[in-house]
């Protein structure tokens, strides 16, 4: 509960701002629905988790034996939503 299962774009379109455009839009979303706290999980060593630590996500933990945790408050949103 509280997690983001799936967020992907298509390879032929990375590196064009759609995916900080659509996280922020996401997470606008989520956080305007009265929710403090968003949790994904995601391999380590991928291009996802330099997206999530570039976007200002915080490992939080494992998510199971293999992935890192990351999660993003309203308030961390909030401070980092104007770079995303």
């Amino acid at each position: 509960k509280n997690n983001i299962w799936a967020l992907f774009i298509d390879p032929d379109f990375e590196c064009k701002g759609i995916a900080r455009n659509l996280q922020r839009l996401m997470l606008n979303w989520y956080f305007l629905q009265g929710k403090d706290v968003v949790w994904l999980g995601t391999l380590p060593g991928t291009r996802a988790e330099r997206f999530y630590r570039i976007s200002g996500w915080l490992e939080n933990g494992m998510n199971g034996s293999r992935e890192i945790r990351f999660e993003m408050s309203k308030t961390r949103f909030e401070t980092v939503k104007n770079s995303l």
